[in-house]
């Protein structure tokens, strides 16, 4: 049967400019993604599914952007700010009793959909139904069908923005008319501790986020969404070849009872309280340890599973893309350290970092984790990894292995 390929792109908020440096390092020979455009790439996969930050990753590339143009987007603070714009601190106030102490939304919903119909011109005006048409036949011949995974405000279910009407992971209801930059609206508006409103839609709808859905990692909505259509699309599960990039995840082990950990490195026993625990479970949605998604669809895939005296790690139709912030130990007894090319001040500061922020100071920081991940000094995720020592299961946890097994497994 015929290969068919898959990009899933995480949501991340900031953090989704990883996302593009990858697509530059596999993609672009250049090396700084000027000579490979948005429709370019799309061809390359026959679905891309993406959700939040990924979906304006999306975006970008269905707008034809350059990688290097859409990179700018994160990096240069001007264009970040006419998607993300804050509320001022008597807006916050007046908005929310929650900011008194700490928590609450920061940024304007309406002002982040207008900042979209700006950034995406005539490509935001499209119907998602219309994008396959609007990008071209990919590389094997089929639509590049594109899933935007969102939440349904009202009626608390995680929905679907897809250009495939007829596919059959879809209910019979009719499709909801909705233009590429409603959908990734939808799709980026994460709620409580970032948006106060939701994200409106046509026909009177209201969005949040996919992540509230649990498609913060929208991987399985595209197996799941290939697997429904084998015969349409003229594949099978051991053709699928999924291309998965997240936005940087932080590992952290639970603080052991008498150990001299560094409380920097371990999570310490929680203590609630309810406003606490609103902004935790605000947060959390954005979350997906240990990467559930990914391993499901690795399982769903067929793909096979490791057992005890078998090689590690396991091989996969899957390759995951996602810098960890994550300490390190020399044995299982051993107490638990920083990265060796990591200082103490640099874990730390990273690993406080908002999901949205728009620091500049932030940004840098951001993107010279993402470096130093590109150089192998940082670990990636696995598709599975040892709950007490963090080794690897499945999928490899270094870069450089990763790009192996993509180079092997999209370019045979």
């Amino acid at each position: 049967m015929a290969e068919f390929r898959i990009l899933s792109l995480d949501g991340g908020g900031s953090w989704s400019l990883i996302q593009v440096k990858t697509l530059i390092d596999l993609y672009s020979k250049a090396g700084d993604g000027s000579d490979i455009l948005g429709h370019e790439l799309l061809r390359k996969f026959d679905l891309t599914v993406a959700n939040s930050a990924g979906s304006l990753v999306l975006g970008a590339l269905i707008k034809n952007l350059s990688l290097k143009e859409t990179l700018d987007y994160f990096i240069d603070a001007e264009k970040r700010d006419k998607v993300f714009v804050e509320y001022s601190l008597g807006q916050k106030l007046l908005i929310s009793v929650l900011h008194v102490v700490g928590i609450g939304p920061n940024y304007i919903t309406e002002e982040k959909y207008s900042g979209l119909e700006t950034i995406l011109g005539d490509a935001g005006a499209q119907a998602v139904t219309m994008i396959p048409r609007y990008v071209g036949p990919g590389d094997r011949g089929r639509p590049t069908n594109v899933l935007i995974c969102a939440f349904d405000y009202d009626i608390k279910r995680g929905v679907f923005f897809r250009s495939d009407v007829q596919s059959h992971a879809a209910s019979f209801g009719p499709n909801v008319d909705i233009t590429v930059a409603q959908a990734i609206h939808a799709s980026t508006t994460a709620p409580v501790s970032f948006f106060a409103a939701p994200a409106a839609g046509p026909e009177g709808r209201q969005y949040w986020d996919g992540a509230v859905g649990g498609y913060n990692n929208p991987v399985l909505a595209g197996v799941i969404e290939v697997i429904a259509n084998l015969e349409r699309y003229q594949t099978d599960r051991e053709s699928i070849k999924v291309l998965s990039l997240g936005t940087g995840s932080i590992v952290l082990p639970r603080a052991r009872p008498g150990a001299d950990d560094d409380p920097c490195l371990v999570v310490p026993p929680g203590r609630w309280s309810v406003l606490e625990d609103l902004d935790k479970l605000a947060t959390s949605i954005l979350d997906d340890p240990p990467d559930a998604a990914t391993f499901h669809s690795h399982v769903l895939l067929g793909c096979p599973l490791p057992s005890p005296g078998t090689a590690l790690p396991a091989r996969s139709r899957i390759v995951r893309f996602n810098p960890l912030v994550q300490p390190v130990r020399s044995s299982l007894n051993a107490r638990w350290d920083f990265p060796p090319h990591m200082s103490r001040d640099e874990f730390c500061a990273i690993k406080d970092i908002d999901m949205v922020t728009m620091k500049q100071s932030d940004i840098d920081r951001i993107t010279d984790f993402c470096n130093r991940w590109l150089r192998n000094d940082i670990p990636n995720q696995p598709i599975r990894a040892n709950g007490a020592t963090l080794e690897p299961e499945i999928g490899p946890d270094r870069y450089a292995a990763a790009k192996a097994e993509w180079k092997e497994l999209f370019f045979d």
